[in-house]
């Protein structure tokens, strides 16, 4: 498989990791089983049915850059804050719960592979201007 073909992957498994808590939007139940919390207020469920929203926007930015190159830069860095700032919550926070564990395992997952396709692009475009030379 070639490196921007691989990029292409990376961006579309980075996209679905932060792309699939949009079905939070659905309802509180499907909240609760994903992060094993209690959602306990209309506030609270308004809150994280608006997160959902997000993710939503940060995953679907990370799978049309999958296919178009002129997103990456923006798509990149909105899903590595994303990511990253969890991961750094997470850390700060330290909860305990076993839902929450996984949540920052996919978002360090989903670090490593966009990082890895950021650098497949960055390589493919070094690689192409340097045939147009």
């Amino acid at each position: 498989m070639t490196a921007a073909r691989l990029a292409i992957v990376f961006y579309l498994i980075a996209g679905l990791i932060n792309f699939v808590p949009i079905s939070g939007v659905l309802g509180d139940s499907i909240i609760e089983a994903a992060y094993g919390i209690d959602v306990s207020s209309p506030e609270l469920s308004l809150l994280l049915r608006h997160r959902a929203v997000l993710f939503g926007i940060v995953g679907g930015m990370l799978l049309v850059a999958a296919f178009r190159q002129t997103l990456r830069p923006a798509a990149t860095l909105c899903g590595l804050i994303s990511m990253t700032s969890f991961a750094i919550l997470y850390t700060l926070t330290q909860p305990d719960n076993d839902q929450l564990l996984g949540v920052l395992r996919a978002d360090l997952v989903g670090i490593l592979i966009l990082l890895a396709g950021w650098a497949l692009h960055r390589r493919n475009i070094k690689n192409h201007n340097a045939w147009k030379h």
